[in-house]
């Protein structure tokens, strides 16, 4: 009987090396699934972050937005009555002299009819006109930069901030106002004009359609047809 022969060194460490081969591909398996894996946990980490920041900003912008409401009413609502008061107390015809006519590429306004006494004291008002037309482009610049939510002061104010615009428009030819100073209380403006146009017409485009509901077309027909 012939005794088994014992492996050689090589063929021993062939067959380890065999092992480890298989062992090594397990373990890049495993390694590959860990790290994709982990990847799946920092995407959804990620997103869950970035909704958190989407939400805190929302947020944030909505509470911006009824603060500056607020200083709104506080401050340009405030220097208008202030102004109205002046003009009255001391009988200053001037802004219903002014008139002011919308265009379709903007707004013109007409000074022909304005006495020139009524110029002369409405200059002595110069701290409420400050005021009054600071208010306005703070409150727009506030909007167009995107800190506050547009449309919850559009849906607050868009109505009182477009009527005070055009009440300060009349001014701005005594006033002195640089086109800097009035490019965003413009720009703010004509935004919320055109909104408010295009509600309107939403509205009455609402009341057609409802006139319309009830509505049963008749004809006559002619004799032998």
């Amino acid at each position: 009987m012939t005794p088994p022969v014992e492996p050689s060194l090589f063929m021993q460490v062939r067959d380890w090396l065999e092992i480890l081969y298989f062992l090594s591909g397990v373990i890049v398996m495993i390694l590959v699934a860990l790290g994709l894996w982990q990847l799946k946990i920092a995407k959804e980490q990620l997103e869950t972050t970035k909704d958190i920041f989407q939400t805190q900003c929302q947020r944030a912008a909505v509470e911006s937005a009824v603060i500056e409401c607020r200083k709104f009413s506080e401050t340009c609502v405030q220097s208008s009555l202030a102004l109205r008061k002046y003009c009255n107390d001391n009988k200053i015809k001037y802004f219903e002299q002014v008139t002011f006519e919308e265009t379709e590429k903007g707004f013109k306004v007409d000074m022909k009819k304005v006495e020139k006494e009524g110029v002369l004291k409405l200059v002595d008002a110069e701290p409420i006109l400050n005021e009054f037309i600071n208010g306005l482009e703070a409150y727009a610049l506030f909007f167009l930069s995107g800190v506050a939510d547009e449309k919850i002061a559009f849906h607050s104010n868009g109505a009182t901030f477009v009527e005070l615009c055009e009440t300060a428009f009349k001014v701005f030819p005594i006033a002195k106002v640089s086109d800097e100073d009035a490019k965003p209380i413009k720009a703010l403006y004509f935004m919320w004009r055109e909104k408010l146009q295009a509600n309107k017409l939403k509205i009455e485009q609402r009341n057609l359609k409802e006139k319309l509901q009830g509505y049963e077309e008749k004809s006559l027909r002619a004799i032998g047809t």
